[in-house]
């Protein structure tokens, strides 16, 4: 407690003066705490030193909402490129015919025959199959020499593999950039032509361009490209189409929710940024 010289006579005559209970000091103009303020009257003072209050920081959840925020916009990357490469597919490469069609690949080799990788569709017991979606397959195969007949079929794997038994051939492990496995020579013994046997599912053969339609079904299978007579040395160029089902709604949907998630991801990182960073007013003493 303290006593406050109030500055005016008394009744007496006298200086007046006051008794304030429970101050605290107070700075005089040079500085040095020499009063004493009423409680409740004191306030923040430079004589303290304390720094301005800010805002409560990065709580837990903000961390956790900054990084699911972060996940849901890379995620709506994803989404959307892939919307807009579905757009690019179905408005640039499906043809009049409503084939959506690969680029065109120069392949050779200097074995019997190029085949393809397994082709795994499934089994029947499979309520879905890419069999489903892919609807009617269409191969075309050009000889790179004119004059020579080339024979395009497609067989269960076990018939193939069956087939081509003791012959060497290539298999086409990357189609999407034209690539052949590995440079194989002629090997093993010539096979017979092949288009004398009852084993393929669908073929076709002849000079010029040679154009295979084959609806897909469950299971494993192959495709060969030889030349028709079975000699050795392989060269034509190939391209292959399918009727999927077009893809304008299916690239919408996927424009749309990569949209929305991306929105969400922005909301979800911009808003702990601002609140962890924004002042608060400082705690009344």
């Amino acid at each position: 407690e303290g006593t406050v010289a109030l500055g005016g006579p008394g009744p007496g005559g006298g200086g007046g003066s006051a008794t304030v209970v429970g101050a605290g000091p107070w700075p005089t103009p040079g500085g040095a705490a020499t009063g004493w303020l009423p409680r409740g009257l004191a306030g923040p003072t430079a004589a303290t030193g304390a720094p301005a209050a800010t805002g409560a920081g990065w709580t837990a959840g903000r961390v956790v909402a900054l990084v699911l925020g972060a996940l849901l916009a890379l995620i709506s990357l994803g989404i959307l490129i892939a919307g807009g490469a579905a757009t690019w597919l179905d408005n640039t490469q499906r043809d009049a015919a409503g084939y959506l069609t690969s680029g065109t690949h120069t392949l050779s080799t200097g074995a019997y025959a190029l085949t393809s990788d397994r082709i795994r569709l499934g089994s029947a017991a499979d309520v879905f199959t890419p069999a489903s979606v892919l609807g009617t397959v269409r191969i075309r195969v050009t000889p790179i020499d004119p004059a020579k007949a080339v024979f395009v079929g497609v067989g269960p794997e076990a018939t193939v593999n069956h087939f081509l038994a003791g012959s060497s051939r290539a298999v086409v492990g990357n189609w999407a950039n034209g690539e052949v496995d590995a440079p194989v020579p002629a090997r093993g013994v010539r096979p017979v032509p092949p288009e004398r046997l009852a084993v393929w599912t669908a073929s076709t053969a002849g000079t010029g361009t040679q154009t295979l339609t084959w609806k897909p079904t469950a299971g494993n299978w192959t495709v060969v490209v030889m030349n028709a007579d079975g000699a050795p040395g392989v060269a034509v160029a190939a391209d292959v189409a399918a009727t999927v089902p077009p893809l304008g709604w299916i690239a919408t949907g996927l424009l749309i929710g990569g949209g929305v998630l991306f929105v969400l991801g922005v909301v979800l990182v911009s808003v702990p940024i601002v609140r962890a960073s924004r002042p608060r007013a400082a705690a009344v003493a």
